[in-house]
């Protein structure tokens, strides 16, 4: 692992989780019990995040899923203060798939709304180790299939959905396209991939080379042995780089951190995508480390992201 490729901003951050670490102010999160990494997960994102903007409008609403209610969380942008229909996007947090929740990633959703000419729905589907695998999946699916009916008749457009997510999150988004296409409901117009991890368990070069940058492969094996059965990482669920049959998906946005340890598994997928016929743009932010969308505060390229996020669907979904 080395510093020299890291953008400044990037370095000072690992720089100040490194001194903290070595003070024992800071305990990486693969030593702590699940909630106390899910508190301090949060309390991090709090302190790399800019301000909460204002938006026109948010809701908490509840998706029953498997005769339980899972939580989720509607916005609409500063922009949009009307009743029109809006094109929506469907939003699922990073966090290994056992920390991460609404309020972790409540300001990129409402930056999203707001640079965007569409509604943001963020879900809080269920994580390990209370819930293993596949049940996030699960939960991501039956939400695609609530919004669409829309039975709390929201102001969206439900012919115009896009899905997004980061590092876990876009794992999530890409599953739920290749189900979309499998199970033959053309409900998703587009998706938007942040860092994502596509091929759990696997060993990519990216993962040795940039170990340790916020991600660290102690980090990820506690991730994975919390959500994840090992005799089950060759599901495609866990990893849509296995997926027999790539063709015919949704238009795509890929956008990875160049120091990132998920760097590599995400250009493979763009290039499996590509490979396979379908439209596909990747975005290498370099210098950029692992959860950089959640750190606003300190780093100028998250703002370009978000817009690039944006502008990319709304394109789509005009």
């Amino acid at each position: 692992m080395s510093d020299k490729n890291l953008h400044p901003e990037a370095l000072a951050i690992i720089n100040d989780i490194r001194s903290a670490e070595k003070s024992g102010e800071r305990i990486p999160l693969y030593k702590m019990n699940y909630i106390e990494a899910r508190n301090a997960y949060l309390d991090m994102r709090g302190s790399l995040s800019p301000p909460a903007p204002e938006v026109y409008k948010i809701k908490n609403i509840s998706i029953p899923v498997d005769s339980q209610n899972i939580k989720a969380r509607y916005y609409r942008g500063i922009n949009n203060n009307n009743n029109n229909k809006l094109p929506v996007t469907i939003f699922f947090h990073g966090g290994g798939w056992v920390i991460g929740d609404l309020d972790t990633h409540d300001v990129v959703c409402r930056q999203l709304a707001n640079e965007g000419n569409f509604d943001v729905i963020a879900i809080d589907y269920r994580m390990g180790p209370e819930y293993r695998f596949p049940t996030a999946i699960n939960d991501a699916i039956a939400s695609v299939n609530w919004i669409k009916n829309n039975p709390l008749n929201l102001p969206i457009n439900v012919e115009k959905i896009a899905v997004c997510g980061d590092s876990a999150g876009g794992n999530i988004a890409a599953v739920c396209c290749i189900s979309s296409k499998e199970n033959l409901v053309p409900s998703i117009s587009f998706q938007a991939l942040i860092y994502p991890s596509t091929h759990m368990g696997a060993h990519y070069p990216s993962k040795e080379q940039y170990n340790g940058f916020i991600l660290s492969k102690l980090l990820m094996n506690w991730f994975e042995k919390k959500y994840i059965d090992k005799d089950k990482l060759n599901d495609w669920r866990a990893a849509p780089m296995l997926f027999k049959d790539l063709s015919n998906l949704t238009p795509s946005l890929i956008a990875v951190a160049g120091c990132d340890p998920l760097k590599d598994e995400g250009l493979a997928y763009g290039e499996a995508l590509k490979k396979a016929g379908n439209n596909v743009e990747t975005v290498i932010f370099d210098g950029q480390i692992h959860g950089f969308l959640t750190m606003g505060a300190r780093i100028s390229d998250t703002a370009k992201l978000i817009s690039l996020v944006s502008d990319r669907i709304n394109n789509a979904l005009k």
